[in-house]
This record gives C-alpha cells, sequence and structure tokens, in this order.
C-alpha cells in the first residue's frame, strides 16, 4: 500500500452492486480471504486477524504479534515468525484444504 491504494488482491470484484451493498460485500470477502489463510497458516503456530479492515494482524501462539498491510505481507511475516517457510505444496496443508471442499 506504498501508493495509497489497496493492493489488488484487496479490490473487490467490478460488479454492478449498488455502493450500500459493496461495503457489506467487501467485508465478507476480507473475512473470507482472513479464514482461507488461517487455514494455511494454522500449522505454522500462526493466526491472522483484520485490523480495521485495512491491514492484518499477525499473531503467533507465542504472543508476538506484527501489523502487516497487505496479503503478500502476510506469508513473509508467518515464516518469519514461524522460522520456516509456507510451502503450498505441503502435504498437510493440501489435506486441510481439501477437507474444507468436502
Amino acid at each position: 500500500m506504498v501508493s495509497g491504494l489497496p493492493h489488488w488482491t484487496e479490490k473487490a470484484p467490478e460488479s454492478g452492486s449498488t455502493t450500500e451493498t459493496d461495503g457489506r460485500d467487501q467485508r465478507l470477502e476480507r473475512l473470507f480471504r482472513v479464514k482461507l489463510v488461517n487455514t494455511v497458516i494454522a500449522g505454522h503456530g500462526c493466526v491472522l486477524e483484520d485490523w480495521a479492515m485495512g491491514q492484518y494482524i499477525v499473531r503467533s501462539q507465542r504472543g508476538r504479534s506484527e501489523l502487516v498491510p497487505a496479503l503478500p505481507q502476510v506469508w513473509q511475516r508467518v515464516e518469519d515468525i514461524a522460522g520456516r517457510a509456507v510451502d503450498p505444496l505441503d502435504p498437510d496443508l493440501l489435506a486441510r484444504l481439501s477437507s474444507l471442499r468436502a
């Protein structure tokens, strides 16, 4: 968010919805992203929280917390806190994600 504009992952899809529903829809989409990311980072001992619809907080089980501006920085903070890489092809992660679809 260096430019002051939201990261592309934070933008709502273009649609014909009204301004009244846009805020609600954006909030629901953001909460869904937080839930999905929490599924991914659970094995790293971290939790992601939304902070004022503008940033995120990455928290560890040991009480460490880091404020990040957008989703790309979440992965780096989780890796810093956990001391290991977030591997999108990790078999345990893929099993957790598959169980969500069932």
